[in-house]
């Protein structure tokens, strides 16, 4: 297996793309070595980012946990803003 990069990938998520471009995204960043991943969102994106890790828990990567969510509010402007990091399961 490839060695994990430094820090988790990073996947912006808005509400432009379809949820599932993001879904591949993510599963394609696992397939590439990484461990963990940060899903990042602002505004109206919020509930597609979270649909995104939904999504990958229920259908594509069953173990797959989440360490992290931080929310928050950018300052100018206001925007609010989801950040859910998560990671895969190391094979035994």
């Amino acid at each position: 297996m490839a060695e994990d990069r430094d820090g988790p990938a990073v996947i912006v998520v808005s509400s432009k793309k379809p949820v599932m471009n993001y879904v591949t995204a993510c599963v394609t960043a696992f397939n590439m070595g990484h461990s963990r991943l940060l899903i990042r969102a602002r505004g109206r994106s919020i509930s597609s980012a979270v649909d995104v890790v939904n999504l990958l828990r229920s259908g594509f990567l069953s173990g797959l946990r989440v360490e992290r969510v931080s929310v928050g509010t950018e300052a100018a402007p206001p925007v609010s803003f989801i950040e859910i990091e998560v990671s895969k399961p190391q094979p035994r």
